[in-house]
């Protein structure tokens, strides 16, 4: 089977508010092709050192730091950190809901805003960075399967919709809705 379409990541996160979404979509092929050796390492070691599926989200971004540290490539205006991780959170959106239904907002801005507490951004951040490595470095053909595993065990799904699509995908609900349903219900007469 011949996938044309390229596979989005979506991490849902449960916050204290509720549960938001995290969309993300892969590198454009001139991006990977730029920090293509840090992104194969990361993905060697992640492998090499029994990683893989089940420990392989957590450190992946934890990872590719460390490597581009020892290969003198994380900081400057071409690094890692301004070039490939910031263009990992330009492709990255969070859903959330408010009163008007899902809302979508930049990966920096949900940040910014609170929605995502520091334990919540390396979760997404070493989700995100596992999803590249293994978009990049395997097959074409076998990425569904792979990442598919990965996601049963990380409780993240692939999917063809982007952003907008899966948005409007979601149900349609908020907490105003289910007040007034409540309160509607309970003043019906006995």
């Amino acid at each position: 089977m011949k996938i044309d379409k390229s596979l989005n990541l979506v991490c849902p996160i449960e916050t204290e508010s509720g549960i938001i979404y995290v969309h993300s979509t892969p590198l454009r092929r001139e991006v990977f092709e730029k920090y293509c050796l840090v992104i194969a390492k990361t993905f060697a070691v992640i492998y090499n050192e029994g990683m893989n599926l089940i420990a392989g989200p957590r450190v992946a971004a934890m990872m590719l730091k460390q490597l581009a540290i020892e290969a003198s490539v994380w900081e400057g205006a071409e690094g890692v950190e301004n070039g490939l991780m910031a263009e990992i959170y330009r492709l990255s959106n969070v859903l959330v809901i408010t009163d008007q239904g899902w809302r979508s907002i930049p990966l920096v801005e949900a940040i910014k805003q609170g929605y995502l507490s520091e334990n919540d951004v390396s979760e997404i951040e070493g989700s995100i960075v596992f999803f590249i490595c293994v978009s990049a470095m395997h097959k074409r053909s076998q990425q569904a399967t792979v990442l598919n595993s990965a996601c049963s065990l990380w409780e993240t799904e692939v999917t063809f919709l982007s952003c907008t699509e899966y948005r409007d995908s979601l149900p349609i609900s908020t907490e105003t809705e289910t007040f007034v349903e409540t309160v509607t219900q309970s003043s019906l007469p006995g």
